[in-house]
């Protein structure tokens, strides 16, 4: 959650649909501490999950979460 509250714009953690936040924890522990996922899969396999789950909006915002985190 350290990771992604600072990069929510107009948003906060409680604010964000409990699928939603459960996606960015998954992708980003990917992202963080298993170097062998690159971390272009570990996005895509997220907006995947996000599309299956969330609503029409949530693929773009878990794209733009992630890609912040992926350039951090």
């Amino acid at each position: 959650d350290n990771n992604i509250a600072p990069l929510l714009k107009n948003w906060t953690l409680s604010r964000i649909p409990k699928v939603s936040i459960s996606i960015l924890r998954l992708a980003v522990v990917e992202m963080l501490y298993l170097e062998e996922i690159p971390f272009q899969v570990s996005i895509n396999e997220a907006i995947e999950l996000a599309k299956k789950y969330g609503d029409d909006e949530t693929p773009a915002f878990i794209n733009g979460v992630l890609d912040k985190i992926a350039k951090k």
